[in-house]
């Protein structure tokens, strides 16, 4: 009768420039947030709620048309030259493009959900040409093209239907993400039951881990301490740890100031207790 939830912090995150935008492959409740331009590790759940944990993506989105398909370059991404882009509510209110562009604002047909895997048709809702910072509504999503994709755009009107074909595999095999953050660029810190012990982060720092069960269906979340509380750890000695507590396979999360888990439960105080805990590193 009760609901409980953990959380700990996540992906790796740019600190100039664009500052806060992931580094990594990024899904939310089973639909795009950002596609990276570099593999790194990654962590989450399928839509079975399944673990999973791999060390390379492949990404491919595609604008189906009946004769041809035109790439979808990115999802949440800055909009470059000839490029087609799609952005979605996880971007922000805008698509913070300029005005050298056609965008179509869509929203899925009814039978339609979003996935990281699959075909999808939409409905054109709106059509800007030359304005740019096209607004995004909440469950809606915006195709916005520059150039040559401009051009193909161009050629939709409002009520007309699009279709979408979007593929992801993680090493190899093609799956449904429903959660998704990135990790390191080091080895998995556990691979099929095994500690990595070459190729990870030899600096002592706070550090946060996602594992998994071999049979994927138990997740683990570790967070260790440092810079005051204690002196932190290598990437190793995070992955002997959580190995130690029931991981067949784990990804570094982002580490540093940024390592902290907040553990809550939901319902009735219990022992004159409000409910709420927290820590951190």
């Amino acid at each position: 009768t009760h609901l409980y939830y953990a959380g700990v912090n996540g992906d790796f995150f740019v600190t100039q420039g664009d500052v806060g935008r992931p580094t990594g492959l990024t899904v939310v409740n089973n639909e795009f947030a950002y596609t990276p331009t570099a593999n790194r590790r990654l962590g989450g759940v399928d839509e079975q709620l399944r673990a999973v944990i791999g060390t390379k993506m492949s990404y491919s989105g595609k604008l189906v048309l009946p004769d041809t398909a035109y790439a979808i370059k990115h999802v949440n991404y800055t909009r470059a030259a000839d490029e087609l882009v799609l952005y979605n509510q996880h971007n922000g209110s805008t698509t913070g493009t300029n005005m050298y562009g056609t965008e179509l604002l869509i929203r899925l047909l009814p039978d339609y959900q979003w996935h990281t895997s699959g075909t999808m048709m939409a409905e054109v809702l709106d059509k800007q040409v030359g304005i740019g910072s096209m607004a995004i509504p909440k469950g809606e999503a915006v195709l916005s093209g520059h150039g040559t994709m401009q051009q193909v755009l161009n050629d939709f009107a409002v009520g007309d239907t699009v279709t979408l074909r979007f593929s992801l595999k993680v090493d190899g095999n093609k799956v449904n993400m429903a959660q998704c953050i990135g990790g390191d660029t080091y080895a998995l810190i556990v691979n099929n039951g095994q500690v990595e012990q070459s190729d990870f982060w030899n600096e002592l720092h706070p550090r946060t881990a996602f594992g998994c069960s071999e049979d994927k269906s138990t997740l683990y979340f570790l967070v260790v301490d440092g810079r005051g509380m204690s002196a932190g750890c290598t990437t190793k000695v995070l992955g002997e740890i959580i190995h130690y507590y029931g991981a067949y396979t784990a990804v570094n999360w982002d580490g540093g100031g940024s390592s902290g888990m907040y553990v809550s439960p939901l319902g009735p105080p219990q022992n004159g207790a409000d409910g709420r805990g927290a820590g951190g590193g």
